[in-house]
């Protein structure tokens, strides 16, 4: 099946679940901020989405991103459905990740079409194994809702090829994509810890969602168990660039 028909069926898709209001569920201490920083992660890989389309070399490739764009903001518009039902102001949930995922996305802003699918790669690995790390301990409506789901997959699998067919016209873009690949692992783990520092809710969350020995008993513990994680990321980060042969 062709990504166009891909991206069809999951617009037809969005479309039969409009009107439907999600029901309020609870919502353990840290767990706003979880979907906040989820939802706020959503709305810049929209843009960031948006922004690379007219880079596509190809029409349909510039058609393709634009409606997984579409898709991407599909998943923003669940969880602010969600925050709606929690009697929760969506400005306000987002707007305490609003820096620092703006200053990521600042400092990894893709120039070229190869960086740009590059980059949809990298970022949806990133919050994949994340998500991994800390879903099993999540409620079951929590974790469908960080998930990276369909969506997610998509772009994968389109940025995949993307990328692969850019390397094959030009495979002296191999050194320039190397080097991003770790300026993007440097900026992510700046912003994670200046997030950490600030956010002492969601970092105990995350901290307790990833600690699968039940070992901590204070907030030194949530610092050291969400550094582990933080290493495990990068460790699979590492990984990713070595797959797509972008490994120092």
């Amino acid at each position: 099946m062709s990504p166009n028909s891909d991206n069809q069926q999951s617009a037809a898709a969005r479309h039969h679940d409009e009107g439907r209001a999600p029901s309020p569920i609870e919502l353990p201490p840290g767990g706003a901020d979880l979907l906040g920083f989820t939802a706020q992660a959503d709305l810049v890989d929209f843009e960031m989405l948006t922004a690379s389309a007219p880079l596509a070399p190809t029409l349909a490739q510039r058609i393709d991103v634009a409606m997984l764009a579409a898709d991407q903001f599909a998943r923003f518009e669940r969880i602010a459905d969600q925050l709606a039902a929690q009697d929760l102001v969506l400005v306000d949930t987002l707007e305490p990740y609003r820096e620092a995922l703006d200053a990521f996305a600042r400092a990894t802003r893709a120039r070229t079409w190869d960086t740009c699918v590059l980059r949809a790669l990298l970022v949806n690995g990133l919050r994949a194994d994340f998500v991994a790390a800390i879903g099993d301990r999540l409620d079951d409506r929590i974790a469908a809702l960080i998930e990276p789901g369909p969506t997610a997959w998509r772009i994968t699998d389109f940025a995949g090829r993307s990328l692969s067919e850019a390397l094959e016209a030009d495979p002296t873009a191999t050194g320039a994509l190397s080097l991003y690949g770790r300026r993007f692992a440097a900026e992510a783990v700046g912003q994670i810890q200046r997030l950490v520092a600030r956010q002492v809710e969601f970092t105990s969350l995350v901290a307790r969602a990833a600690d699968s020995d039940d070992a901590i008993t204070s907030a030194g513990d949530e610092l050291g168990v969400v550094s582990e994680l933080l290493e495990r990321l990068m460790v699979e980060h590492g990984k990713r660039l070595a797959r797509l042969g972008l490994g120092t």
